[in-house]
């Protein structure tokens, strides 16, 4: 009985701890996915987080996701997917009281946060039991140039270790990328992170593929990679760095559609002479490693200045300790002197911020009022405290009037702050109203190394009363044109929206003054090779037409004008004009999606998932970042995997199709001649796209839905095909039903196919064969063959829906009777009788020149006269676009009959007016006669 006593007590003792192990791996939601995809096109980045989560306890479970997002970044769109319900997000105008479950931390002193100059994004959910979540989250910001380089960093802290991580950048430059490198990544400084200090190179598993405009960097570890930098799954930054090649002079202007950017970043101009005054906060709470690194840092940048430079130093805590009572010039003896003097200053007492810098502002005041005004120099103050007012002068808002009013808009404050005491937001409202930079120091930080690379930012003024000019009567809004003063290594960026008008010559004047000459540099930018599309289309997945495309440019102009109004508000003093400010950058973020301090994101009520958002690694781009990089210059010959959709089709697509909003395309293959049009439905509308019920026995119905029109179109809806029926009634009736997310084959049996996973089904003459998110292509009896391309978005915009195109690969088993939107083209030819006389005999083979009115021709279709004129199209079956004759009368002449007689009254029908066309052909040729 003992013996099994103490048997039974060891088996107690091990259960439970099984048992606490398996509750322990349950607790936790495990993270199956962590993807990260960014597009920088032209420093202009767009980046989605992708995250997915399974519940695998037995009960409801907490889970939150949380990103680091850099601070300049603007979030605009977030979506929650839990089971089968979709929660979207929208921007919406800022209520002062919100009870939204998306919290977005603007504040870069918590404990949560230890990162320098970003932001967490946190959002939390219930996910019920065995249940899937996932979250998707994109952001948008302009890199900014610092010490000669661009650099996007992307957090990766998944808080686990993740089945299937992925980091992917796509570097998109026009001008051509120099230099780009990936680094270790960076420590994040939590414990249990961490790589060695020794590490150089890129981290494990990153490939680069690179050629003179396109780069494309993929970072991939395994679990294994994963788990020997951090077993917690915090790895910490992945950053690129990178420059791209430059013209010299007046910089790289790029204009698109009705928007224009200009990058200017002048070198190997002979530097300014500075004139700085160094004040360092001795107060006691600087005493120990603070003071000592400061020190030495000083000591550093000391040895850096030039002999043409000017300079003073001053140490304050609630007395303010003035090394000389002027600027002294840089001799050997003055360095000498001002290092002994900063190693004697001793740390006691409390903080007059006020008072040091009125007095390093007096001392740069006298100096320049006493010295010739020829002399072209830059006056900067480096100020450096790790706490808040507390002697002196101590509210916030009268220390930065005294300050502006002192400076009068001549001297630059370049402040920063150590520790978490510091006010930060005392020394970015000191910086942003003097012409400065400010940077916060976290405790565990090494201030030295902050403070020499801080100053290699500012340590050459290359320009100084920079002013750039455009043309006002093509420049209709531009963002900041005058700047106080150009550092080597750094950029100015200006963008501007432009009259809506066109013009050949886009002319930039820019003014400086350097050294003790003052520069003007003048050009004349040609707009013709920049024309609408030519410079950046974007992807042929989404249904989009040119005018449509993303702007990446219009884009980075909303984005700087929005920064720049926020900025002027934190300036403002005015309650009214603060408020006009409000309300102008309210009202931009919300036309362009962007979430600021003044608007709010907020979560639709779930709806049913009606995608393939199951697996978004398949679908196309919603607004631009995706594969906006597919037919730009350089990037046909971009190395690495090709970035187009999957697209596999076991046939050829013709050019016979419809797709996007509904654009129809016709080919007539004798004459060589194709012909496109557009036909404006409405939502809910079936539209019979294949009629040929009495003959073959196929018939082709699409239902369209709707969504409102983009911001800025000309139209007041779009309407794209949801649905496509395909109803077969030989040998036995059969009927399809597709839609984005599945195929339902109703016949003898009925299956329903899920259109994520591939798969081949076929019986009684008929197959179906999907391809997983790509396209789903119907063959009857083997001489009838449909694709239907299946268009998903991962970010949609308000105006995209997933949605189908529809291509006719095979018409020889329709009979010479077919009718229909697009079946009635088919046994016909069409020949062109007028052209215009610029145009070759070989019309079909040629690109139409770009001229300012595109010329009309005849076409002869059915004995009917068309005007067409000749346009480039795109279409979706997987090339870019085609060339083809345009009606651009919504096919008034082209099509037997008017719209009205191609509705069907339910998605099965087969019978319409033009359907039984041996009874009506006289009418509906009478009704055209009279038409015509």
């Amino acid at each position: 009985m003992d013996s099994s006593h103490a048997v039974s007590t060891t088996v107690a003792l091990r259960v439970p701890r099984q048992l606490r192990l398996l509750q322990r791996l349950k607790a936790k939601p495990l993270m199956t996915e962590f993807s990260v995809k960014s597009t920088i096109i032209s420093r202009y980045a767009f980046t989605t987080v992708s995250c997915r989560v399974l519940n695998r306890a037995s009960e409801d479970q907490d889970v939150e996701f949380q990103m680091q997002i850099p601070a300049a970044a603007f979030i605009t769109n977030f979506t929650m997917l839990i089971g089968d319900k979709v929660y979207q997000s929208e921007i919406t105008e800022k209520e002062k009281k919100s009870h939204d479950r998306i919290k977005e931390k603007r504040n870069k002193t918590t404990d949560n946060n230890e990162e320098t100059e970003t932001d967490t994004f946190k959002a939390s959910l219930v996910i019920p039991s065995k249940d899937k979540a996932a979250f998707l989250l994109s952001y948008e910001e302009l890199l900014q140039r610092r010490l000669g380089k661009y650099e996007h960093s992307i957090s990766v802290r998944p808080q686990q270790l993740v089945g299937r991580l992925t980091v992917e950048v796509n570097v998109l430059e026009r001008s051509g990328i120099s230099a780009l490198e990936v680094l270790p990544l960076h420590n994040s400084r939590k414990k249990g992170s961490g790589i060695a200090e020794g590490d150089v190179g890129p981290p494990p598993s990153t490939v680069i593929n690179q050629n003179e405009t396109f780069a494309k960097v993929i970072f991939k570890p395994t679990v294994v990679q994963q788990a020997k930098i951090a077993q917690n799954g915090i790895l910490g930054d992945f950053i690129i760095r990178y420059d791209v090649k430059r013209e010299q002079t007046i910089g790289d202007i790029q204009v698109l559609n009705g928007y224009f950017v200009h990058y200017f970043a002048p070198k190997d101009l002979p530097p300014l002479p500075k004139n700085v005054v160094f004040v360092l906060d001795i107060s006691a709470s600087m005493v120990g490693t603070k003071l000592q690194q400061t020190r030495e840092a000083l000591v550093t940048i000391l040895n850096d200045l030039r002999p043409q430079d000017h300079f003073n130093i001053i140490g304050f805590s609630n007395r303010i300790k003035v090394w000389k009572d002027r600027l002294l010039p840089v001799t050997p003896d003055s360095i000498r002197n001002g290092k002994l003097y900063i190693y004697h200053l001793s740390p006691t007492g409390g903080t007059d911020i006020n008072g040091a810098l009125q007095m390093a502002i007096k001392l740069l005041n006298n100096y320049v009022a006493q010295n010739d005004i020829e002399d072209r120099s830059v006056s900067l103050i480096v100020f450096l405290t790790d706490g808040k007012p507390t002697f002196g002068e101590t509210n916030t808002l009268k220390i930065i009037s005294n300050t502006k009013e002192a400076t009068g808009g001549q001297i630059c404050i370049f402040t920063i702050g150590i520790g978490n005491d510091v006010d930060v937001k005392l020394l970015e409202k000191l910086s942003l109203e003097n012409c400065g930079l400010s940077r916060h120091v976290h405790e565990e930080e090494k201030a030295g190394e902050q403070l020499i690379g801080f100053y290699d930012e500012i340590r050459t003024p290359l320009l100084s009363d920079i002013r750039v000019d455009y043309p006002p009567d093509v420049v209709e809004h531009a963002t900041k044109t005058l700047f106080p003063n150009y550092f080597n290594g750094s950029e100015i960026v200006i963008a501007g929206k432009m009259v809506d008008r066109k013009f050949d010559q886009f002319h930039v004047e820019v003014t400086a003054s350097n050294s003790k000459k003052f520069v003007i540099l003048k050009k004349d930018i040609p707009v013709e090779s920049q024309k609408l599309g030519n410079d950046v289309t974007a992807t042929p997945g989404p249904a989009r037409d040119g005018r449509e495309d993303p702007n990446h440019v219009e884009r980075l102009w909303s984005y700087l004008t929005v920064k720049e109004l926020l900025s002027s508000w934190r300036q403002s003093s005015s309650e009214q004009e603060k408020e006009q400010l409000r309300q102008k950058v309210q009202a931009l973020a919300l036309n362009y999606h962007f979430l600021t301090p003044f608007t709010a994101m907020k979560l639709k009520k779930p709806g049913p998932r009606t995608d393939g958002l199951e697996d978004t690694r398949g679908m196309s781009a919603a607004t631009g970042p995706e594969t906006v990089v597919q037919s730009l210059p350089g990037a046909d010959t971009q190395p690495g995997p090709a970035l187009k959709k999957p697209y596999s089709p076991r046939i050829k697509i013709s050019k016979t199709s419809v797709d996007g909003d509904p654009h129809f395309v016709v080919d007539f293959p004798l004459s060589k001649l194709t012909v496109c049009f557009n036909i404006d439905g409405e939502p809910g509308d079936i539209l019979r796209l294949v009629s040929d019920h009495l003959d073959s026995g196929v018939t082709v119905n699409g239902e369209l839905i709707g969504s409102p029109a983009p911001p800025n179109g000309h139209k007041k809806q779009r309407t794209y095909f949801r649905t496509i029926t395909i109803l077969i009634n030989r040998p036995e009736r059969s009927y399809l039903e597709i839609t984005p997310n599945r195929v339902i084959l109703d016949g003898g049996d009925r299956l329903v196919l899920p259109c994520n996973q591939s798969v081949v089904v076929g019986s009684r003459g008929l197959e179906v064969s999907v391809s997983a998110n790509a396209n789903v292509t119907v063959t009857i009896q083997g001489t009838i063959a449909f694709v239907i391309l299946i268009h998903l978005y991962k970010k949609p915009a308000p105006f995209q829906r997933n949605h189908l195109g529809f291509y006719i690969a095979n018409s020889k088993g329709l009979s010479d009777n077919c009718h229909g939107l697009l079946g009635q083209f088919l046994n016909q030819d069409a020949k062109l009788i007028e052209t215009p006389a610029v145009h070759s005999k070989n019309l079909s083979n040629q690109s139409f020149p770009q001229t300012e009115e595109i010329p009309e021709a005849i076409l002869k279709v059915k004995g009917r006269q068309v005007p067409v004129v000749w346009k480039q199209r795109k279409i979706y079956n997987g090339q870019e676009q085609i060339d083809c004759w345009f009606d651009r009368n919504n096919a008034a002449k082209l099509i037997d009959g008017v719209y009205k007689n191609y509705l069907a009254s339910h998605p099965f029908d087969t019978e319409s007016i033009l359907g039984l066309r041996r009874s009506r052909r006289a009418e509906t040729g009478s009704l055209h006669e009279e038409s015509v």
